[in-house]
């Protein structure tokens, strides 16, 4: 039994951990400090999660990735059941409160507790298996359930993901389509693990989700997403995402030669179809300034844009065979827009981002009412359809393993097409220390509301005429064994 108890102590603190295992999408303290790095000028990160290997390598800092960084890399065949626990304590007075991109964070008025714990199978240098467990407790209730897991294998450039995860699509804050605003769904994905060579570097990411759960509209349907990134240059990158929802209760299944009608739409709007889904697709690009030559304090200035469309005129679909629209030969009907600034000095690194989402997104004829979400939250830009917002983000490291970042944002919905709507403006600021392998963080926030939205639902409204301040505070610590 003592051998027992001191084999599984070995195990728990072996300090180390597989090269293939990803950095959580809801990780933003890990994943913007790496888009700051100038490293990021030689690789690709518009598609996440990233491998804590890929991530790490193109790392300027790696004392700010502390407490990870602890941490080596290991492909060996071992058993870690515990990697990293972490404890989160929040207090909010709104009786339904989320956390843009934190992977789910949905709060209940009063005091809320949630703590993750996680490990991992290493099964050498192409095979992993992961899990992270979850409690949470509200004034309402406790619960206890499988948060993430998966098993990942590695087939040349290419890993395959089977298991419970989510993604961030795109080169902005939150993705615009798909992003890590809700919690983890079961999923079939296919990811390079590094980027491709061909005339520039690829990267590519299929997912095929199922999200099961009881809906307004229609019940457990399904979510498929690509995206592809290509990077001709060090100085630019031009990237497409397509999402399509699909499925559910009433809805026509789909054998696997018929993936790529769904991936390619050319029936997508033929009402009344067998391939009548509701689809998005967007175009995005990234171009580096090489400011430093002018001024050396800055490391990355990155400007990008993204435009999508919920429907468009494409030579390709079946009903528009003969148009043409110069330069690619479609047109985007009411778009919905993704813009903003990234960039980092030696001890700041700042975003400026807007985005502009149309009425005609994230619902559908079939999906009226949930359309484009799981578990109420947005699948993808957290505000939802209709939506107006701006952010600016703003972090300072007075020393490696601390810093301190403060949010100003808001939103305005249903912007377009109502005489009424609320805006929304906030202030976040989160502080946060690493000593060895701990992290602590505070966090504050204060929102300011007029004609407060009584709907917690992405898509929908019920417009009041009650204006509110409401504040949100918390805390909490990583620990990595």
């Amino acid at each position: 039994m003592k051998a027992l108890i001191v084999l599984l102590l070995i195990l728990i603190h072996i300090p180390f951990a597989n090269p293939m295992l990803n950095i959580n999408t809801e990780k933003d303290d890990i994943y913007f400090e790496a888009e700051g790095s100038p490293y990021k000028y030689y690789d690709i990160s518009t598609i996440k999660p990233l491998s804590k290997y890929r991530l790490f390598l193109f790392s300027e800092n790696p004392e700010r990735l502390k407490p990870y960084t602890y941490i080596g890399m290991e492909r060996g065949v071992y058993i870690k059941p515990i990697n990293e626990v972490d404890i989160l304590v929040y207090s909010t007075d709104e009786e339904n409160f989320f956390i843009e991109g934190s992977s789910g964070i949905k709060l209940k008025e009063g005091f809320n507790y949630y703590t993750f714990l996680d490990g991992f199978i290493s099964g050498g240098d192409r095979l992993l298996i992961y899990y992270q467990l979850t409690s949470k407790w509200d004034s309402n209730r406790y619960k206890g359930d499988l948060f993430r897991g998966y098993g990942k294998i590695k087939l040349w450039k290419f890993s395959l993901l089977a298991g419970k995860d989510n993604v961030n699509l795109g080169p902005g804050e939150y993705g615009l389509l798909l992003s890590n605003n809700t919690e983890p769904y079961p999923m079939i994905k296919i990811q390079t693990e590094e980027p491709l060579k061909g005339l520039g570097y690829w990267d590519i990411v299929f997912v095929r989700g199922w999200l099961i759960e009881k809906r307004q509209d229609r019940d457990n349907p399904s979510i498929l997403a690509l995206r592809v990134v290509w990077k001709p240059f060090n100085f630019i990158e031009i990237g497409g995402t397509k999402t399509t929802l699909y499925e559910g209760e009433g809805r026509p299944k789909y054998r696997l030669d018929e993936y790529l009608e769904l991936i390619f739409s050319t029936r997508d709007n033929i009402t009344g179809s067998r391939y009548d889904n509701s689809s998005d697709a967007s175009y995005d690009i990234s171009i580096y300034l090489p400011l430093k030559k002018i001024f050396p304090s800055i490391k990355i200035f990155k400007i990008y844009y993204q435009e999508a469309a919920s429907d468009v005129i494409a030579f390709w679909q079946e009903e528009d065979r003969g148009t043409f629209y110069p330069p690619f030969g479609i047109r985007f009907l009411k778009p919905a827009y993704q813009g903003g600034i990234l960039m980092s000095t030696g001890k700041n690194v700042l975003r400026l981002e807007f985005a502009k989402i149309s009425d005609k997104f994230f619902i559908h004829h079939y999906y009226p009412i949930e359309g484009h979400t799981y578990k109420g939250l947005s699948l993808g830009y957290p505000y939802g359809r209709n939506s107006l917002s701006l952010l600016l983000k703003h972090r300072y490291y007075p020393k490696d393993n601390a810093y301190l970042e403060y949010k100003i944002g808001g939103y305005k919905r249903p912007f377009e097409k109502s005489a009424k709507f609320t805006e929304r403006f906030f202030l976040q600021i989160t502080g946060s220390y690493t000593f060895s392998r701990i992290k602590g963080f505070l966090f504050f926030r204060a929102d300011k509301v007029n004609n407060y939205d009584k709907n917690p639902l992405p898509n929908l409204y019920d417009i009041t005429d009650e204006d509110r301040i409401i504040y949100t505070v918390g805390g909490g610590i990583y620990i990595l064994l």
